[in-house]
């Protein structure tokens, strides 16, 4: 028998299956294998918030997006973030331009000191 003990099968899976098996950041299909594998789920709401922990409110995300921007909750009053008021939805949107910033800056890294001729 199988154990589902652990976060990604656990309380991951609802919310992926939600989700349908997407990251809500780039679109990373984890419906295939091995892509399943590089799912997690990345809290939109910082830690003390009282909707932080409702399924609502945890979004699938790959491995990448979920700490492309691990900065983020720290800078949010700097940027001028919102947290209150706002949809699940809203919150994706909100952060999905830092996930794709850091996004950029670690290709174009690969594209001049990894990628072969």
């Amino acid at each position: 028998m199988v154990s589902y003990t652990d976060s990604l099968r656990g309380y991951g899976y609802p919310i992926h299956k939600r989700d349908g098996f997407q990251c809500q950041f780039c679109g990373w299909d984890g419906s295939q294998w091995p892509n399943w594998l590089s799912l997690s789920v990345d809290h939109l709401l910082l830690k003390g918030h009282a909707l932080r922990d409702n399924d609502e409110y945890i979004a699938t995300a790959c491995m990448f997006c979920n700490t492309a921007d691990n900065q983020y909750f720290k800078h949010a009053e700097r940027r001028g973030l919102r947290f209150d008021d706002m949809t699940p939805k809203q919150l994706v949107e909100q952060r999905r331009p830092y996930v794709k910033r850091v996004r950029h800056e670690y290709r174009a890294f690969w594209e001049s000191h990894v990628r072969a001729d």
